[in-house]
């Protein structure tokens, strides 16, 4: 099926941001990036509930969604099979970073054909550029076309849309969502499962407002938070209210430690001003660090909506536990 781990999924080139600085300095004067929006200005949007919003004059801040890939010119398309081969069999390095500055500076009317390419690829390394490109040009505006993707029959598509989507909350994309938890599900120790398939489908599930996979989220947060803390802390700001807390208040009273300690770190995404921090603050006095340092973050992230304190010693943490006491 052509899977790869996630870390392939989620790096990305340290020089990139530089690589393209340069581009851009090279440029004629006069000369401006050219946006997708540009390049497509008949492009559909949706707004937040997924109704048509592409006529809408009245809220220019609504955030909205894009509907249709932009159209690709015959000229373009030319520019982008070229660019798009020289990334896939880049012999040298030289060659596979212009490719990519290329294919970014097309924006997302690259997008379907890298989704394609990407399901087709067998290299590895050949995939992990389609990757960083795509991670590059696909934004909140895409979230609704990405999640036409979540039922591909290549596992790499399904695992890098489900990913991405995931990374800009949108409740239009909840029934597509579930569809991909129910089949990761499904898929769950069969020779079919995929390595990570159901947490990013409980990330996507989640980021479009739905409890479903809350318990994978939590289960993820267990052991590996340090890597995967970020992405799940941006979903679950989607179900953030009463519900969320109460089912992680009744993780925090029967769960074991590790249990605990998850529940408090999904509290500081998804806990009520209230009973999410009420149930936080009775942990800031606990001897084990761990639950006290995750109790000080999930205050954190209940009250001043703060991301979490990586590392805290036992000192350091005693001090901070202290202080939000009082708040």
């Amino acid at each position: 099926m052509g899977q790869k781990p996630p870390d392939a999924l989620v790096r990305r080139p340290q020089e990139l941001a530089m690589i393209i600085a340069l581009f851009l300095a090279a440029l004629p004067t006069g000369l401006a990036p050219v946006t997708p929006l540009a390049l497509a200005p008949s492009v559909r949007f949706q707004d937040e509930a997924g109704e048509d919003a592409s006529t809408d004059k009245g809220d220019e801040a609504k955030p909205k969604r894009a509907t249709e890939w932009p159209e690709v010119s015959k000229d373009m398309a030319k520019d982008l099979k070229t660019e798009l081969a020289r990334l896939r069999k880049a012999n040298t390095e030289e060659m596979a970073i212009g490719g990519r500055v290329a294919l970014i500076e097309m924006g997302a009317l690259a997008g379907p054909e890298l989704l394609k390419a990407l399901g087709k690829e067998k290299s590895e390394e050949a995939r992990e550029r389609i990757v960083e490109v795509l991670d590059e040009i696909t934004t909140w505006e895409h979230t609704r076309l990405l999640a036409k993707e979540f039922g591909s029959r290549s596992a790499d598509v399904r695992l890098l849309t489900l990913r991405r989507a995931a990374a800009f909350p949108d409740k239009g994309i909840v029934k597509e969502a579930l569809a991909a938890y129910a089949a990761a599900e499904e898929r769950v120790d069969t020779k079919n499962e995929v390595k990570h398939e159901l947490y990013y489908a409980a990330l996507a599930v989640v980021s479009a407002g739905d409890l479903t996979g809350l318990g994978v989220l939590s289960k993820r947060a267990e052991n590996l938070w340090g890597k995967s803390g970020a992405e799940i802390r941006s979903a679950i700001e989607a179900v953030r209210g009463e519900e969320a807390t109460t089912l992680l208040i009744k993780q925090l009273e029967t769960g074991e430690r590790i249990e605990k300690v998850a529940a408090l770190r999904l509290l500081a995404g998804c806990g009520s001003p209230e009973a999410g921090k009420a149930a936080a603050k009775s942990y800031l006095d606990n001897s084990d660090n761990s639950l006290r340092v995750a109790a000080i973050n999930a205050m954190r992230g209940i009250v001043d909506g703060d991301l979490p304190i990586d590392k805290l010693s036992v000192f350091e943490a005693v001090g901070l536990a202290n202080e939000w006491k009082t708040r």
